[in-house]
């Protein structure tokens, strides 16, 4: 190897030499400093061959006649970042392990090594925090089982040094995200960083969306990426982390294959597969916790935070709360008040009322709805207004958690005996709902408008669902007016959304359900539609036949613009009342910093994390 680089030393003086002595003359003495400077310039680039040689970059290199020292300068060239991505790759080819990630040594390394807090401050500065649950605080899910990995570099090296790696022998990973994200450009950067103190060598190779997703992370071709889940259920642990949930073994029975981590441990199996039959809200709590345990230890993702729903209003107004589930900041919306003697600035805009004892709301959103209809695919926007339109039997309100609505209650039928009388094995219950129940015509809502509704969504061939089968129920029959007799074909611990919607009968004959509520809408909540200026804005107004309180403000207006500086500005000036802002810390500390103005931030279902893969590699 030192031959190789006299002898190249050697090559680039003799030829320098010779270009001076054939050109040395008054005519050419331009052309002399020329040569000299390009003298200059040939000896690095020897050095740096003679460097990348050694890294195994140039053909002709014998490893197994590389000293240790060499072996030192190639670890700190590496570090050093002089590797191009050519050269990254072609040294991350030459690493015995090809599977290093399935070493738990090496995953907690990178556990310990990651400064979760800087990423946060970074990202949403005091209004974010790190988050060691795969559930947000407060609900039942919640654990802390990731705590353990507070950002800690010395032990991070000592796990790595277990498994054979340090700054003078690193190891080479790659970290991919989606390229639009320039969020997650910030996390990767801070991991690359934190990750290159230890003696991990990272690569950032970013993809667009689609590509990242179905060529990547969905096949397992990464070893690192960053991206966000949300896990809505507990039967959510099982699809996300089961072994028999990698993406290849779906089928049109196995579904929701989510386990794009190539996870694969039997205990934890164990406890999915037992928590999917679980019934009582407490053993499921314990299971839940029990899973997360064994995700932590063994280092399979690196929950980061939680992304903020963020919401700022005039201080006028009062008991605002945001939804957790979709970051709706009208969840309170029976209780919500403003007070009206600061609210008459705005009573000259369009169809808001002049009447000084009626309290209206103005709301901005950034997307306008295309249609009402909620079995067609549409903007987060338009489920906000409809939730306040439209009921169902149920409301979920937290992770495997719904309040009745409209029902009353429901009655398993089929074994009695006390270990099997449940409907996962009976598959049978019927089905009551409550008296003194209207829609907001005045009507009764009755037993014949929820079955008019199932078999509408059933017999329309054109509609299609991501998350929700309705094919599990075999059939539904009424029993009288106020119950109904449902049979499943096979259970699904998350049954009470197919009964999110429900919608008069009368409206449903000789129609289908995908060609209704395209302009309209009819239900039986706290408000009703009013008016709709495409474009322009929506109107909505208390619906007095509402069977819950009744709300305190009479009537609520959504202007609709894309441009979210401008609704900021309308927000300044008074002319809307709320509007849900963007994460950004600066954005977020100024609107904090207005006298005039309230900022409210939680914490949604939806959590960033790192992810690591342990798909067998050759």
């Amino acid at each position: 190897m030192r031959q190789s680089i006299k002898f190249k030393l050697r090559a680039a003086i003799k030829f320098m030499f010779n270009l001076n002595c054939a050109f040395f003359n008054r005519k050419n003495i331009l052309k002399i400093t020329a040569l000299t400077l390009l003298f200059v310039s040939v000896i690095p680039l020897v050095l740096t061959g003679c460097k990348l040689e050694r890294l195994g970059l140039i053909s002709g290199s014998d490893s197994s006649t590389v000293s240790q020292d060499e072996n030192n300068k190639t670890a700190d060239a590496a570090m050093q970042g002089y590797l191009s991505e050519k050269g990254f790759y072609e040294m991350k080819s030459l690493q015995k392990d090809k599977n290093p990630l399935t070493d738990a040594n090496v995953r907690k390394a990178i556990m310990y090594a990651i400064d979760r807090q800087r990423i946060v401050e970074e990202l949403l500065g005091d209004y974010g925090s790190v988050l060691n649950s795969l559930f947000p605080e407060g609900t039942e899910y919640f654990l802390n089982a990731w705590e353990q990995y507070n950002y800690n570099p010395e032990l991070a090296r000592e796990y790595l040094n277990r498994s054979g790696y340090d700054k003078d022998n690193p190891l080479f990973l790659t970290l991919g995200a989606n390229s639009e994200s320039e969020s997650r450009q910030v996390i990767e950067n801070i991991i690359k960083e934190n990750l290159q103190g230890i003696g991990v060598i990272t690569w950032i190779a970013n993809k667009k969306s689609r590509e990242w997703y179905m060529d990547d992370v969905k096949n397992g071709n990464y070893d690192l990426g960053v991206w966000s889940i949300l896990i809505s259920e507990a039967k959510d642990l099982n699809n996300y982390f089961a072994s028999g949930k990698i993406p290849s073994m779906k089928t049109d029975i196995n579904k929701d294959c989510n386990n794009f981590y190539w996870y694969n441990n039997q205990d934890y199996d164990f406890y999915a597969n037992s928590l999917l039959s679980e019934e009582s809200m407490e053993n499921k709590t314990s299971i839940a916790g029990k899973l997360q345990q064994i995700l932590s230890e063994d280092a399979v993702i690196l929950p980061l935070y939680s992304r903020v729903y963020t919401a700022a209003y005039n201080k006028r107004i009062s008991n605002i709360e945001i939804d957790y589930m979709d970051g709706s900041f009208l969840k309170n919306i029976v209780n919500m008040d403003i007070n009206i003697e600061a609210n008459q600035k705005k009573k000259s805009s369009a169809n808001i009322s002049e009447n000084s004892n009626i309290k209206s709301l103005v709301a901005g959103y950034e997307q306008e709805p295309y249609v009402f209809n909620p079995f067609i695919s549409d903007t987060i926007y338009r489920d906000y207004v409809n939730n306040l339109i439209l009921q169902g039997l149920w409301k979920k309100t937290g992770p495997d958690k719904f309040e009745p609505v409209l029902a009353e209650s429901v009655t398993v039928i089929g074994k009695r005996d006390e270990e099997n009388n449940n409907l996962r094995n009976t598959l049978k219950a019927v089905i009551k709902i409550k008296d003194g129940i209207y829609w907001q015509d005045g009507d009764p809502i009755v037993a014949d408008d929820i079955i008019a509704t199932i078999n509408a969504v059933n017999n329309d061939e054109s509609l299609s669902f991501t998350g929700i089968d309705y094919s599990i129920i075999k059939s539904i029959e009424k029993q009288n007016d106020k119950e109904f007799i449902l049979t499943f074909n096979n259970y699904d611990s998350d049954w009470k959304m197919l009964f999110n919607f429900i919608f008069p009968a009368k409206l449903l004959e000789n129609h289908s359900i995908s060609s209704l509520f395209s302009e309209d809408i009819f239900g039986s909540g706290s408000y009703k539609l009013k008016e709709w200026k495409k474009g322009e804005y929506m109107l909505l107004e208390k619906n007095n036949y509402y069977n819950g309180s009744k709300p305190i403000i009479d009537e609520l207006k959504f202007i609709f613009n894309s441009d979210i500086n401008l609704l900021i500005k309308m927000l300044n000036d008074g002319s809307i009342d709320i509007l849900g802002v963007p994460s950004d810390p600066e954005l977020m500390k100024n609107i904090g910093g207005n006298k005039s103005l309230n900022l409210l931030v939680q914490p949604g279902l939806l959590f960033e994390h790192l992810a690591l893969c342990q798909k067998p590699r050759q």
